[in-house]
């Protein structure tokens, strides 16, 4: 069980840290060994919803029928390692992804990364900014809460090696993820380990 507190705190620690990141235009920089990590994210184009044990159609399809894209800024990953600590993925941040080609151009890999080496089972993306384009090529920028949107995934546990390249694939589940109500989109991200 996470420890709410620490979890929050440990969030807006690596929020700070994907803000001076961003601005001073490089990479957080691990000391010691490191082994590389590469995220790739795909796309699912249909979601039971019986499989994520929601019944209700709450708008999922609507809004996604509306849309053809919607471009969304990572500005922090990171894993939690075995012990129960949060450990940032050091990347190139920000990363700036069309959450809708993942559907049709296929999977993004995300830029290489580096863990400390050892033993992961979680992982918490932060993003920042989210532009929806719709059908007629209107484009809506939606605000996110404070601190951005925070998602945890659980992922099977994974090892990283000095030396090695760890593959952990994400799937983002779109019909999950954006919501309409009346004319407004809502966004709640949905993602989960992608076990194909």
């Amino acid at each position: 069980m996470i420890d709410m507190a620490r979890f929050f705190a440990a969030i807006l620690s690596i929020a700070a840290l994907a803000i001076g990141v961003g601005c001073s235009g490089g990479s957080a920089t691990l000391s010691g060994s490191v082994g590389q990590v590469q995220i790739v994210l795909g796309g699912d184009a249909t979601v039971s919803a019986a499989r994520h044990g929601d019944g209700d159609d709450d708008g999922g399809d609507d809004a996604c029928s509306r849309l053809k894209g919607a471009e969304v800024t990572f500005t922090a990953i990171v894993a939690r390692n075995l012990e129960g600590s949060l450990v940032p993925l050091s990347l190139e941040y920000p990363v700036t992804v069309d959450l809708f080609a993942l559907r049709d151009d296929g999977p993004v890999a995300l830029p290489l990364g580096t863990l400390p080496p050892g033993t992961y089972d979680q992982l918490v993306v932060v993003m920042s900014t989210l532009t929806l384009t719709t059908r007629n090529g209107t484009q809506i920028a939606i605000s996110p809460p404070p601190g951005g949107w925070t998602k945890i995934i659980r992922v099977e546990p994974f090892e990283v090696i000095e030396g090695e390249t760890t593959t952990i694939r994400i799937r983002f589940l779109r019909q999950l993820s954006f919501k309409l109500f009346g004319d407004r989109f809502g966004f709640d991200p949905h993602f989960e380990q992608d076990d194909d």
